[in-house]
């Protein structure tokens, strides 16, 4: 049986195959920003750097998402000239954070991104 370390690796590396050349990483990190597992595809890419600011991004919107009475966060896409960063939780436990390029297909990006939370909830639990 695979370890739970495995499993995840192998949801991201599902995630950047339906990507494509799109997709220039992705990781999974606690909500308090430490790396679980990452794949990055772009040599400049720190996963550290990256969790800790993606779980900064996720904490902040989740609390304005309440302070405005907004409904439930759901995720935070941050779109640049060159580069989109989406980052979204996964269950209670884990985010999952998306580096695509900036002309990428949001919709499937969203579609894939589903299908691999309810795969990280099924590792890690709700």
């Amino acid at each position: 049986m695979a370890s739970k370390r495995e499993m995840l690796e192998q949801i991201l590396s599902d995630l950047a195959d339906a990507m494509g050349s799109d997709m220039l990483g992705a990781l999974i990190a606690t909500p308090d920003g430490q790396v679980v597992v990452s794949m990055i595809m772009k040599g400049h890419l720190s996963a550290e750097k990256l969790a800790a600011m993606a779980a900064a991004v996720v904490g902040t919107s989740d609390r304005l998402s309440k302070v405005i009475e907004a409904g439930e966060f759901q995720d935070a896409l941050i779109r640049c000239s060159k580069e989109n960063i989406l980052s979204r939780r996964a269950g209670r436990r884990a985010i999952l954070v998306c580096v695509i390029k900036s002309d990428a297909n949001v919709g499937l990006l969203n579609i894939e991104v589903e299908d691999a939370i309810e795969r990280i909830i099924s590792v890690l639990g709700s």
